[in-house]
């Protein structure tokens, strides 16, 4: 799966990546909602932009008037309500050829005070589930997947094995 990506100069001369969440178009303008890669904390930003020769965002500039800023808000308020709460059911890991890879939670469940999860890659936007994956994990402050844990010991094996075998019966 490949993902949509861009670089912004910082005011130091560095460079950030950003991921892009969203693009859009206003009557005068282009937009696009974006997070910051590897800073999870930072949440979604907005900026214009415009595109170059090879149809690549660049020309990136802020947004300028309270208007703007209300209207891109408005448009990112929906986009997270109508995408935010399934996001949930989905996370990345990356694989051994270092691509980040979707995966969509399949069950959720608890034992002993720790959280499992029984989860597929997805592919062509649905999950491969001939191959179902098993993993304890940590969850965010929405419910997301904020890391993913190995499965220890014999008996928690066991213990996860017998739950997907329940689920199966089902």
């Amino acid at each position: 799966m490949e993902e949509n990506t861009f670089i912004l100069q910082t005011e130091d001369g560095g460079e950030q990546a950003c991921r892009v969440v969203f693009t859009f178009d206003s009557d005068e303008h282009s937009y696009v909602l974006f997070s910051l890669v590897g800073d999870d904390d930072a949440g979604i930003s907005a900026l214009r932009y415009e595109l170059d020769e090879n149809g690549e965002m660049a020309g990136f500039s802020d947004i300028e008037t309270d208007e703007e800023w209300a209207m891109v808000e408005e448009v990112m308020n929906t986009v997270v309500s109508e995408f935010g709460e399934d996001q949930a059911n989905y996370f990345t890991i990356t694989n051994e050829a270092d691509e980040e890879v979707m995966c969509q939670i399949l069950h959720r469940f608890e034992n002993v005070g720790k959280s499992y999860l029984f989860y597929a890659i997805v592919e062509d936007d649905e999950p491969q589930l001939d191959e179902v994956f098993a993993s304890a994990y940590i969850a965010g402050d929405n419910g997301e997947v904020a890391d993913l844990l190995p499965i220890e010991t014999d008996a928690e094996w066991a213990m996860v094995e017998e739950v997907l075998n329940s689920l199966a019966q089902n």
